[in-house]
């Protein structure tokens, strides 16, 4: 069995929690894609009349597993940004041997 849980507010986030395993996910914000799945899979009706759901209330929604599923596919996927493992060819250091008045007036010149 599944939760569909949100704060009391009008752009809270929405998460989905297994109340077997007390494990959830956030699906994210409200959209019209959360919002269909839920009306035409779960019966949900938002609006202002009795028995209807209004967006500012708090939620704790009671949802099927095929509606889980179709739910937790809406939720932001994070990935990790593919390593660069191109190598870096050091530049060989300049060398300093060749000191001319300007780098001793400018603060440039390095005896060593």
């Amino acid at each position: 069995m599944y939760k569909v849980l949100k704060e009391k507010g009008n752009n809270m986030n929405i998460v989905l929690e297994n109340t077997e395993t007390k494990a959830s996910i956030v699906i994210g914000r409200l959209t019209m894609d959360i919002l269909s799945i839920l009306e035409s899979k779960e019966g949900v009706h938002i609006g202002d009349g009795e028995g209807e759901i209004q967006l500012k209330d708090k939620w704790d929604l009671v949802v099927g597993d095929e509606t889980a599923k179709e739910l937790s596919a809406k939720a932001m996927r994070m990935s990790k940004p593919i390593r660069d493992q191109r190598k870096i060819k050091e530049e060989p250091k300049k060398s300093n041997k060749e000191i001319d008045a300007m780098d001793v007036l400018l603060g440039l010149a390095n005896y060593n």
